[in-house]
């Protein structure tokens, strides 16, 4: 089943849309006090958005308490209605060539390309795929269990309703997630490797979002195994063992091979630094060898301890990966996935 595949990738989108979230307990969690100020849910709840931008919204009524105009100020208690609307609003344009892959009950696995975030970004509120799979599908009810990078593709989970949230979350106890990722990177792997290295924070270095190995960090396994070189480029099979921040690029990077089109951890970084002052031109999208992150989410597993739950294998490989390794087509690469989804 495909839901409509359009990919437009420059532009933008006039949007118009009303969203609604109701205060629960969390929200007002870590202030002291024990209460939480508008302002403070709103950057906790929704950190797409500067501190600056939220008062600007709240001010001129954008954002509302209730239904009522607000302050930054107002204090907020538990099940206030937050109302955002978003009127004639230009919004960035994304790919949309989202398809879902599989369903079984209130689970379902569901295709990202790269570019379509799967929440709401500072940018984008209306085209990202939680919203467009639950259009797709005609019910609210359908919410993605896990994220992936707005520059990588591959498989997102969703479950519909509380239960099947709740049950099949990665942080449930005796719920197991079996994860495979395909990676471009720079240079030629030669043999399979593990990476065991801690990862933690790096809030000194100029991308703060990026992580680095550090004894201080939190443990971080990944097994990588490259399937196929080509023009000094690896295909490597990327199997997390353990859900950190940037885990795969961080080790990959660390091992001397960062992923291709990597803008945090190839080249120094120093292409992502440039594309905030601006578009990166053709010379620099050819020197990091794509224009996003060639990394994939291939193929996915999820079981409960009763032995219920979903998996799934996201073959169809992008753009980018077949112009690199065009030998790697779905019938070649099913049955070297075909374990990573059984294992436990």
């Amino acid at each position: 089943m495909n839901a409509p595949a359009t990919s437009p990738t420059q532009g933008t989108r006039r949007v118009s849309a009303t969203f609604t979230h109701r205060v629960v307990p969390d929200d007002l969690t870590g202030h002291t006090g024990g209460g939480a100020s508008f302002l403070q849910v709103l950057l906790k709840r929704f950190s797409y958005q500067s501190p600056e931008q939220w008062t600007a919204r709240i001010l001129d009524g954008r954002v509302t308490l209730n239904g009522a105009i607000a302050t930054p100020h107002t204090q907020v208690a538990r099940d206030d209605l937050v109302t955002s609307h978003i009127t004639d609003y230009e919004e960035p344009a994304v790919p949309l060539d989202f398809r879902e892959l599989v369903v079984d009950g209130n689970l379902a696995l569901v295709h990202k390309p790269a570019g379509l975030p799967v929440h709401k970004t500072g940018k984008i509120f209306v085209n990202v795929l939680a919203n467009l799979y639950r259009a797709f599908k005609g019910d609210e009810g359908w919410t993605p269990l896990n994220r992936l990078d707005v520059e990588t593709s591959g498989i997102v989970a969703f479950a519909r309703g509380k239960e099947a949230l709740r049950a099949f979350s990665p942080a449930h106890p005796g719920t197991v997630w079996t994860k495979a990722y395909l990676a471009v990177v720079d240079g030629v792997m030669e043999a399979p490797c593990v990476h065991e290295g801690s990862l933690a924070e790096w809030p000194e270095h100029a991308i703060r979002s990026r992580m680095r190995v550090h004894d201080g960090g939190k443990a971080a396994r990944t097994d990588f195994t490259p399937l196929m070189s080509r023009e000094g480029r690896t295909l490597v099979l990327c199997k997390p063992v353990t859900g950190r921040k940037h885990q795969i690029r961080a080790h990959l990077a660390d091992l001397g091979f960062p992923i291709t089109g990597d803008k945090v951890y190839g080249h120094d970084g120093r292409y992502y630094l440039k594309r905030l002052q601006g578009e990166l031109t053709e010379e620099d999208v050819a020197a990091l060898g794509a224009p996003h992150q060639l990394l994939h989410a291939v193929s996915l597993t999820i079981r409960t301890e009763s032995g219920t739950g979903i998996s799934g294998i996201d073959a169809r490989l992008p753009d980018g990966f077949a112009a690199t390794f065009p030998a790697a087509t779905v019938d070649w690469l099913t049955p070297r996935l075909a374990h990573s989804v059984t294992e436990r």
